[in-house]
């Protein structure tokens, strides 16, 4: 046989003819086989009813000449942190960690007692953290060190404690640094023989670096091209592997009210429903972020329950639909396929209960355009720190404008300009922004293609918050944040 004909035979190996599915999925399968011809290299997805798995099946390739298979392990992204969170409850569940003690007890000194965060505002994105990110890629030098290095310079609290649920990989970095502290094991050790080896998940594991485990899918861009290795610096924000059947059944373990195999029914309940009193939850409109997932109430009054995940290489969805106990999961060994993920999500929990209204997974919803807002009119000043010194700048809306200037910098700085104007979405108290630019921070490669993002909180006349160094988006090199106050 030759290697053309040997390929043939494998890619319709992969796509199907050792699978027949069940009619009710057939229409579904035929739409993922149609999302290959998109640049997709594969994708792995599983359905599961009443703790069964009804529906499960690969597509494509996890690597060249590779056919991805159900067992196949995919970069989950930020997919991971529902099991950092169930390691976390876990040792709760043991005494070994309280909730609602300060983090700083837990974390081998790698907090200031000055910071009054706790546990479980760690968990649910409210511990006033800062959005942050790094990618590290083979074969590329990097001159950031550890996380504790970067903990230690980005670390520090944009917001009180309880104000605002922002999303943060350091919170969860931190978090996976809590587990080991207080098992004595690594983060990767305690997960395999603490919940991976009991729950029978075989293809799920932890990297710690930057290399690929043997067998898993490899990672893709936007284009069909391979990417190095990469490795996210939070390991309990991302890095993790599982394949689409590994998923499912730890979807499947959450909605098992019956088993306390691992973890409580109770503190299960509790990871899906837990709101931080007063908080504002500004994501995916009516959404709230509980231990470790995502949950919202649907129109006809049902419950959903789920996670994300996205990193250059990687798009992962698991959700959970507990009154109907349903748990679909799909990845994809390429980064800016959510929507393909939320596609099939939707098109797999149809062929099941038709009944079930679509679901939507919009992060700005519930946000408008600035357009004009007039309890915003006017000029706010203030400055931006930046490696320990301040940087003055100014934000001023105006009907349909908001401009950012940095008065210092010189009028024809290339990278840095004096004045930036742009537009922002705003949602009562929250502004969020972007514009090009470059901030002049040391661990912020200095060259032109950078954005800022703002993450702000109105309180009175003031606006606090975050100025985010982010790198050209191909790469998702870094998000740094800096912390900004501005007053009218």
């Amino acid at each position: 046989m030759t290697n053309k004909a040997l390929l043939v035979l494998m890619s319709l190996f992969a796509v199907g003819c050792a699978h027949q599915p069940a009619p009710v999925f057939r229409d579904v399968d035929a739409s993922i086989e149609k999302e290959l011809a998109n640049k997709i290299p594969s994708i792995a997805m599983a359905i599961a009813r009443d703790g069964r798995i009804v529906h499960e099946r690969a597509f494509g390739f996890a690597d060249a000449n590779v056919p991805a298979t159900v067992h196949t392990p995919y970069p989950l992204a930020s997919g991971t942190k529902p099991f950092v969170a169930t390691a976390v409850m876990l040792l709760a569940e043991r005494g070994k960690i309280d909730l609602d003690q300060p983090a700083s007890r837990y974390a081998g000194g790698w907090i200031p007692e000055t910071d009054h965060y706790t546990v479980r505002q760690l968990l649910n994105h409210t511990s006033g953290l800062p959005t942050y990110a790094t990618i590290r890629w083979a074969g590329e030098p990097s001159a950031q060190g550890d996380l504790k290095a970067m903990f230690r310079r980005y670390g520090f609290t944009a917001h009180p404690p309880g104000l605002v649920s922002e999303y943060s990989n350091l919170g969860y970095g931190l978090l996976g640094h809590i587990v080991e502290v207080q098992s004595g094991e690594s983060l990767t050790a305690f997960l395999q023989r603490e919940v991976l080896a009991p729950l029978g998940l075989r293809d799920t594991r932890m990297i710690a670096d930057g290399s690929q485990p043997p067998g898993v899918a490899r990672k893709y861009d936007v284009e069909g091209k391979p990417l190095p290795n990469t490795v996210n610096d939070t390991p309990g924000a991302g890095n993790l592997y599982a394949s689409a059947h590994d998923l499912v059944r730890f979807g499947m373990f959450h909605l098992d009210d019956r088993s306390s195999r691992v973890l409580s029914a109770r503190a299960k309940e509790t990871m899906r429903s837990y709101v931080e009193p007063n908080a504002l939850y500004p994501y995916y409109d009516s959404s709230r972020y509980g231990l470790g997932w995502y949950f919202r109430t649907l129109s006809n009054g049902a419950h959903l329950v789920w996670h994300e995940g996205g990193m250059p290489g990687a798009s992962s969805i698991l959700v959970l639909l507990p009154e109907q106990k349903i748990v679909a999961a799909v990845v994809i060994n390429a980064n800016d396929r959510n929507d393909v993920a939320q596609s099939v999500v939707n098109q797999l929990i149809a062929a099941i209960a038709p009944s079930t209204p679509k679901l939507t997974f919009v992060p700005t919803d519930g946000f408008q355009v600035y357009q004009e807002q007039s309890a915003y009119y006017g000029t706010w000043s203030g400055a931006v720190t930046i490696d320990g010194k301040p940087l003055r700048c100014a934000m001023t809306f105006a009907p349909g404008k908001i401009t950012f200037t940095f008065p210092d910098r010189a009028i024809d700085d290339p990278l840095l300009p004096r004045e930036s104007t742009f537009r922002g979405l705003v949602n009562g108290d929250l502004f969020v922004g972007t514009f090009e630019a470059t901030l002049p921070a040391a661990d912020v490669a200095q060259k032109p293609g950078g954005f800022v993002l703002l993450r702000l909180v109105r309180r009175g006349d003031s606006w606090n918050g975050t100025l985010i160094a982010f790198a050209s988006p191909d790469g998702l090199r870094h998000l740094y944040p800096f912390a900004v106050k501005l007053k009218r």
